[in-house]
């Protein structure tokens, strides 16, 4: 397995708040970047390489966090989590230490995996999970599903905190929970969620081509 040990900085894609479509209630979203897995059809390309994104210091971004108004919780994706799971453990205590907030999380790895070979450091961050979707985003087994892309990804409860509201989620039927669509600060057009159909970001950035939009 590739990661960092380092435990005060994150290397980050990008972060939103306040976001409702990746996971229960309203989230402030932390996209790491570096990315070993490189799966065809990823919506978030960018976030692959381990050299771009920025450097964010731990205090900047438990402030951040903390500032957001009305959110539950916090969703980590990416970009590969486990990669530089030192820091999230240190941003994760940090920001409980002052408010009680869940944490969902992507990673691509198999929560067996993680178990049995992961390093400390990811073990430690795997027990600070309340949600966790795990497995590689597989192109050919794309499906209409809740906070997932593909029908081998699974949703985990790793403590007894979202069980409710998972349930109620999928009674209602187990479905994309939608997009959010905005500008960020360059004047780019980006979205988040995960989309119910198959070559959405092709799709859609076609369209948006067609108006003169970047995304």
């Amino acid at each position: 397995m590739i990661y960092t040990s380092r435990k005060d900085c994150l290397q980050i894609f990008r972060r939103q708040s306040p976001v409702t479509v990746l996971g229960p209630y309203k989230r402030a979203v932390i996209w790491v970047q570096g990315c070993e897995f490189a799966c065809a059809g990823c919506i978030v390309p960018e976030s692959w390489d381990e050299a771009g994104g920025e450097t964010i210091v731990l205090e900047e971004l438990a402030e951040w966090i903390l500032a957001q108004p009305d959110i539950e919780g916090i969703t980590l994706s990416g970009g590969e989590p486990m990669r530089q799971a030192a820091a999230l453990v240190s941003l994760i205590d940090t920001v409980r230490r002052s408010k009680d907030l869940g944490v969902m999380c992507y990673t691509g790895y198999r929560w067996e995996q993680l178990q049995q070979q992961g390093t400390e450091a990811q073990k430690s961050l795997l027990d600070r999970i309340d949600l966790l979707v795990d497995g590689t985003y597989i192109e050919s087994k794309h499906e209409d599903l809740l906070w997932r892309g593909s029908s081998n990804q699974r949703l985990l409860l790793l403590s007894d905190r979202y069980e409710q509201v998972l349930m109620a989620e999928l009674a209602m039927g187990d479905r994309s929970a939608g997009m959010q669509f905005a500008v960020d600060l360059t004047g780019a057009f980006y979205f988040t969620g995960v989309p119910a159909k198959k070559g959405f970001r092709e799709e859609f950035a076609a369209r948006m081509q067609q108006h003169g939009i970047t995304i």
